[in-house]
This record gives C-alpha cells, structure tokens and sequence, in this order.
C-alpha cells in the first residue's frame, strides 16, 4: 500500500530491481554461453565478466528491453595472431560460428563490437576481450578494424563510490531517471544518463529525499543535455549520438522531454504538502508503470 509519498518512491525503488529469479537465469546463461566458447579457445582462468549496466546494478526491471554484457577474456599468448586490424573480424566470426553450433534455434547477429543473441528473455552481448597488465582490457572494433582499450570497471567502481557517499540512494536514483527515459521512448542512451548523473552527484556526500532529488535533477536535465558529455574514465565523448540531420534532432527531442519533465515534477513536488494524493498520480503519471498508484 502506498499512500505517502516516501512509500511510493520506496516501492517505486523496489519495483525497478531485477528480480532473484531474473538473476539466476541471467548467470546460467552467462555460464552455458561461456563455456561453449571455452570448449575451442583458450581462455584466462577469470573466464568472463559481466560489464556494463548490469555490472553496475542499474539495469531495470524488464531485462527485455535491453542488453546484457558479457566480455570472454581470451588468453593473449594463443590468440595474438588476431590482435590486428583483420583480427577484429575474425575473432567476432570464430565466436558466432562456436555460438551458432552451440545455440543453433537462437537468433543471433555479429555487431560492431560483439555477437548479439537473442533470447526469449533478454538479449545477450558477448565480448571477445584481451586483458592486459595495465588493468585495461581490449575489445574489437569491426567498423574501424581495431582493437580498442576500455576499462569498464573503473566507472562502475565511481558509481559505487558514489552510491556509498549517498547511503545507498544513488542507484535506486539512476533507475528512478532510466523509468522516466523508458516512459518517453528512450531518447537519452543509457550509459550517457549514467554520466550525467555521475556528474551531477559525485561530490554529494549525503543523500536527499527521492522526490527532491529527483524534482531538482529534471529541473537542470535540460542544460545537461545541450553540452558536451565526456566519459570520465576514457575522455571520449558519449552524446555524439544527438546530433544527427533530423528535424528535429535527437538532441532536441531529448531536451524537449527533459522540459516536460522538470515541469511535471515541479508541479508533483509543490502539490505534495496540500494534495498528497494528486501529487502520487502526478509522479506516476511521469514516471510510469513502475510507479504505485495511490492506494
């Protein structure tokens, strides 16, 4: 039953963790698909990570809707000859051929850096990676034709540093804003939010109520989106994706939903103190299903 407004965004919170049984499914799946790979290559002992959002716990509910990360950790000594340009390729076509034998009912695709395979569930991305000394790993680029550092654990470790300075609040934050992306189509990608709001709170040192935190970050989304976002860990770029030859742009579609957003939770938050009720229908009806109704 939720009927304050600390109640519903506690079970808004909850609603948006991925389920125990998602997680089992997830990790037998890792399990099988890796170790189909390993029956023809050589491997580090550390045969796989999970990167990306599930690394990082802010992937939401419906595992569906997006991808899991898997990188395969190849041994360097017995598989060098592919750390070149053409490498790229033919490591990507040797991990669908082992994919597709093993998995010869799933629909499954080579993209730029990974194989795709599309489960019932959830699709699944798997990473052919090097690791090096450095700490750094290096994944293909099919496009460019060249092995590209990344470290996706660094960012993943700021997250949590961050999640721990705020007592616990910033990831459910981060999946609160992903709910509301979800709601108006996914105009902002997933890991460029994750920056924004890794910039936005890295310096916070104590944690605010959900409503406020969240009425105060739609109210300043707008600005953080017409400038420049660099990952904080490689210095590269990650909302380059914005700007394309529409009309309108993907960026300014992104900033107008940004708008309505501080907007609507500014209207939410001010009717919360006189219109409790009316405030909870106004926080569901921008945030989305995952939001309690009043009740």
């Amino acid at each position: 039953m939720a009927t304050t407004i600390k109640q519903s965004f506690d079970e808004y919170a909850s609603n948006l963790n991925i389920s125990d049984k998602q997680e089992s499914l997830v990790s037998t799946r890792r399990e099988n698909v890796v170790e189909a790979i390993d029956k023809e290559l050589f491997l580090l002992d550390e045969k796989s990570k999970l990167i990306g959002s599930y690394d990082r716990n802010t992937l939401i509910r419906y595992l569906f809707e997006g991808d899991i990360d898997v990188m395969v950790i190849m041994n360097y000594g017995k598989h060098k000859d592919w750390d070149c340009a053409d490498g790229t390729i033919s490591a990507l076509d040797k991990f669908k051929s082992l994919l597709d034998d093993a998995y010869p009912d799933t629909t499954k695709y080579r993209d730029e850096n990974c194989i795709t395979m599309e489960f019932n569930e959830f699709k699944l991305d798997v990473v052919p990676a090097f690791y090096y000394d450095t700490g750094r790993y290096s994944i293909p680029d099919s496009i460019q034709k060249k092995w590209i550092t990344t470290d996706p654990f660094s960012f993943a470790d700021k997250i949590t540093e961050v999640n721990t300075n705020m007592a616990g609040v910033f990831v459910p934050l981060i999946k609160m804003v992903k709910g509301w992306n979800r709601e108006v189509g996914y105009p902002i990608r997933s890991f460029h939010l994750e920056n924004i709001m890794y910039n936005r709170y890295k310096d916070y040192k104590e944690s605010y109520s959900y409503d406020s935190m969240l009425r105060y970050f739609f109210e300043y989304l707008p600005s953080y989106l017409s400038y420049t976002c660099f990952d904080p860990i490689t210095g590269e770029q990650v909302d380059s994706y914005l700007d394309n030859n529409s009309d309108p742009t993907k960026r300014e579609v992104a900033i107008s939903k940004a708008k309505k957003a501080a907007e609507k939770s500014k209207e939410a938050y001010d009717d919360q103190d006189k219109y409790p009720i009316t405030s909870i229908g106004e926080w569901k009806a921008l945030l989305g299903e995952f939001f309690p109704a009043y009740g």
